[in-house]
């Protein structure tokens, strides 16, 4: 069996196929290397293929200003192949990338696939789908801020300026991060960038970015390097206007991995502590881990 089906053999989508079910599926594959900031699919465009991410990342941006990055791993493009519509939204390359193709059209072209290989990857595709909408956030970034910070909300009025001194703060960065690492390791949370300690809303402005793109990829970039790229899959950001003002909303899953944040070349492991972040003392670390990983 060649690479491209090794991995999606190991996508639950596909993990219930046989082997030879798997090997039927070659004639509508294809490798794909995309550079960055290429688009793969946009929002104008009827949907022909589903997506596999090889290596690389991707960004997916929707009309509603959400963002999302997408890891090596993740299938893509199954909304729109099955209900045969437009895209919901654009996916480009955040990275020099590669995909593997899957013709969505010879997927369900009998003289291609068999009946009963469809059946099985649309019931892997719906199942993926219904997963996806379960875990969404449903409560409003209103009643967020209307009922303060807790174990899992955390408000940062920015995620670099320090108001008081006026300036960059490499600091500031880092309690941001932290937050992110300590909702990933525990039992996930939202986190409001834009919005002081007491609730008021302040906007994303004295951030000082020329757009929100350069923004995200700021703070992309500061995961990738801080704590890894690898659990960028477990963060959804949204940015919203509320009470007039842009703000970015971040949705953090449990992590399925331990989240460390590195700081001058040593790894700490942050918890939430009621609703504070906290750095989990060495010694309590590794039980820590073993029980809720």
């Amino acid at each position: 069996m060649d690479l491209m089906l090794q991995l999606l053999a190991n996508s639950r989508v596909f993990k219930n196929l046989t082997e030879d079910e798997l090997l039927s599926l070659k004639p509508i594959l294809e490798r794909r290397h995309v550079n960055e900031g290429e688009v793969i699919f946009d929002a104008n465009k009827k949907p022909e293929y589903l997506f596999y991410i090889e290596s690389g990342s991707l960004t997916l941006g929707l009309s509603n200003k959400e963002y999302k990055t997408l890891q090596p791993g993740q299938l893509i493009g199954e909304i729109g192949v099955l209900n045969k519509d437009f895209r919901s939204g654009t996916v480009f390359a955040a990275e020099d990338s590669t995909v593997i193709t899957i013709s969505g059209t010879l997927l369900f072209d009998e003289s291609y696939v068999a009946a009963a290989v469809a059946l099985k990857i649309v019931r892997g595709l719906a199942k993926q789908i219904t997963s996806y909408l379960r875990s969404r956030e449903e409560i409003s970034t209103m009643e967020i801020i209307e009922s303060g910070e807790d174990e899992h909300v955390e408000f940062k009025s920015t995620l670099r300026w320090n108001l008081h001194a006026q300036k960059t703060d490499k600091a500031i960065e880092k309690a941001v991060l932290k937050t992110l690492a300590a909702f990933m390791n525990c039992s996930g949370g939202v986190l409001l960038i834009g919005v002081a300690d007491d609730g008021t809303v302040l906007g994303l402005e004295n951030d000082r970015f020329k757009n929100h793109d350069k923004l995200l990829l700021h703070l992309t970039n500061l995961i990738k390097e801080r704590i890894s790229t690898v659990h960028l899959q477990f963060l959804h950001f949204t940015f919203e206007t509320y009470s007039g003002k842009e703000l970015l909303r971040v949705d953090c899953k449990p992590a399925s991995s331990p989240a460390y944040f590195l700081d001058d070349n040593t790894d700490h492991f942050f918890v939430r502590s009621g609703p504070s972040t906290s750095d989990l003392r060495l010694s309590k670390v590794y039980d820590y881990i073993n029980e809720r990983f």
